[in-house]
């Protein structure tokens, strides 16, 4: 049946396309779209867009129900599975830093599939349908490490905030084709062609700015960190290519798929500030993720 309620405090300031995707993570994100688009999503009995921001107080509808399909239902065995399949970096009440392994979503694109947000509505058993926790960055489904999951509607939407005033700062691990210079920065502006998914450099793009350093390198190969200031999707993956070093493993961007299965790129670092709204534990705090053993002989040095 159709859904109707109220915005609460938790929820406002939120983008609709977001609070509808982390209420509903079954749902694919195109039928999600597609909701929108012909307006079965509706405030206030009007039409919005994806991008529209939600206030407390107003009335949003919606096509869905709050159950999840009962085929897709956990038992109580799969529900142990899924909790050891999470590795923790840190958890309190406030947020839950998890490094995802390469091959898992960060949101469904099935309805009821796996993703690591589904993991832990399961692991944290939830119920309430007013909020549910959603990550404030994402990963492609290939890349592995550090995701942000906000467990409260203001760590939500205060985390989301650091995130887009790029108060987060976020080092990637890759190894990449040749041999990079020591350090330096890529400044050029990325677009996105959705026919194909896939993202280029172009003067008509959004400004993306990488900053890196290599740290370990080897006949044909450079392993490096990467600084990305910017949060453009694919950002690392084309920027890399674009200055003649894909990422191994990347074949969607040119990079070498006879040594690596998935492109070897990982979420290494996450580096909060020292800000008066985080938790006194997570204040001016970096968290490291261990490397995924596909990447580690690259960095065994370090």
């Amino acid at each position: 049946m159709p859904k109707e309620f109220y915005i609460t405090a938790d929820q406002s300031g939120r983008r609709i396309d977001r609070l509808l995707r982390g209420m509903w993570p079954w749902v694919p994100l195109g039928a999600v779209m597609k909701a929108i688009r012909t307006g079965e999503v509706r405030l206030d009995a009007r039409k919005v867009k994806p991008d529209t921001r939600v206030e407390e107080g107003q009335f949003l509808q919606v096509p869905w129900d709050d159950a999840m399909p009962e085929q897709r239902t956990p038992d109580p065995d799969i529900k142990i599975r899924v909790k050891n399949s999470l590795e923790t970096i840190y958890r309190d009440e406030y947020l839950w830093i998890i490094n995802k392994p390469a091959g898992l979503l960060t949101q469904p694109d099935t309805k009821g599939g796996d993703s690591l947000i589904t993991r832990v509505l399961t692991e944290l058993a939830w119920t309430r349908s007013d909020f549910r926790p959603s990550t404030v960055q994402r990963l492609d489904r290939n890349t592995s490490g550090a995701v942000i999951v906000a467990l409260t509607g203001p760590s939500l939407r205060h985390l989301s905030e650091l995130i887009r005033e790029r108060k987060i700062k976020k080092i990637y691990r890759a190894v990449v084709r040749g041999r990079m210079k020591d350090s330096g920065e890529i400044d050029l502006p990325l677009l996105k062609d959705p026919s194909s998914n896939t993202v280029r450099t172009d003067p008509d793009g959004q400004r993306a700015l990488t900053r890196y350093r290599r740290i370990s390198s080897g006949s044909g190969w450079s392993g490096i960190e990467a600084e990305l200031v910017t949060g453009r999707p694919h950002q690392a993956r084309v920027h890399l290519a674009a200055v003649g070093h894909p990422i191994i493993g990347d074949i969607k961007y040119g990079g070498d798929a006879k040594k690596a299965k998935r492109p070897l790129l990982h979420a290494y670092s996450l580096l909060f500030p020292d800000d008066a709204e985080l938790p006194q534990d997570i204040r001016g705090r970096e968290f490291k993720t261990p490397l995924p053993k596909d990447m580690e002989e690259y960095f065994n040095e370090m």
